[in-house]
């Protein structure tokens, strides 16, 4: 039995089964089409460990429209929330692409692309090393890939994909197990969620539990989902995060960029 359906069979049905499952339909059913060659990428890595003064770490800001657990946002231009975390302070912006789930679409990450200086990641439930390339040609700097929902082999390929179009990946894990799968599938940037996909329940010590074991062999370090202060921060920084994504708390904010800016502890330097 393969890795895939192990997980299948052993999980209760949940969000990520389900939207995993959508996924894979949608991939058998999708027709390859030509696009532009890649832009020129930007630094992703080097914009996560390069930690503004005074900044406890870096932050990649997310943009959605809705979730699963946190329905629709009240913010529906994404490129003007995306500006707003710019200014604010953001290293890196998330674009949530999926369209059923989230609201997203490809257009979206094309125009915060366009808008914004930083890099940008496409934040998706990819399963093929054709939608990395294919990232990687809409102008994304950077993709997420789920440990937890990938055979080795699928995972391996797509780090091989890219690798080959320039494109960082930050393969994301919520278990230890996982992320221990993904280095060795040879990942450089490990996200460890807080959120259990599965359950949609989150554990903000999730990611302090596990970084640790982690810091000597990732380049790279994100703790993910429900970090909502200053102190979250510092706690993720001082578990060996170089960075943090969130967005949720920063989206039921009136002003995205403030809630950001409050966030990164604009009242003054952090220690």
């Amino acid at each position: 039995m393969s890795w895939w359906n192990r997980f299948s069979s052993q999980a209760a049905p949940g969000t990520l089964d389900r939207i995993m499952k959508r996924k894979r339909a949608e991939i058998e059913a999708f027709t390859p089409t030509a696009t532009s060659p890649n832009p020129a990428p930007r630094d992703f890595v080097g914009a996560l460990l390069q930690r503004p003064s005074g900044r406890p770490v870096s932050v990649i800001a997310e943009v959605k429209r809705k979730s699963p657990s946190g329905g629709a946002f009240p913010h529906t231009d994404v490129v003007a929330v995306a500006r707003a975390y710019e200014a604010a302070g953001a290293s890196a912006i998330s674009v949530l692409t999926d369209g059923p789930d989230f609201g997203g679409a490809m257009g979206d990450l094309v125009a915060v692309r366009a808008a914004v200086s930083v890099p940008v990641l496409r934040k998706d439930f990819l399963v093929s090393a054709y939608e990395v390339e294919r990232s990687g040609q809409f102008g994304a700097d950077a993709v997420l890939l789920i440990a937890d929902a990938l055979e080795d082999s699928e995972l391996r390929e797509m780090l091989d994909a890219a690798r080959e179009s320039r494109v960082a990946a930050l393969v994301e894990a919520h278990t230890e197990a996982h992320a221990e799968r993904a280095l060795a599938a040879g990942a450089e940037l490990v996200g460890i969620n807080n959120r259990d996909l599965a359950t949609l329940k989150t554990d903000v010590g999730t990611a302090l539990r596990v970084m640790p074991g982690l810091r000597s062999r990732a380049r790279v370090l994100v703790a993910e989902s429900g970090l909502k202060s200053v102190t979250d921060l510092i706690a993720a920084r001082e578990a060996g995060a170089d960075a943090v994504l969130v967005g949720e708390s920063l989206l039921r904010d009136a002003e995205p960029g403030r809630a950001l800016a409050r966030l990164l502890g604009e009242d003054g330097p952090q220690p």
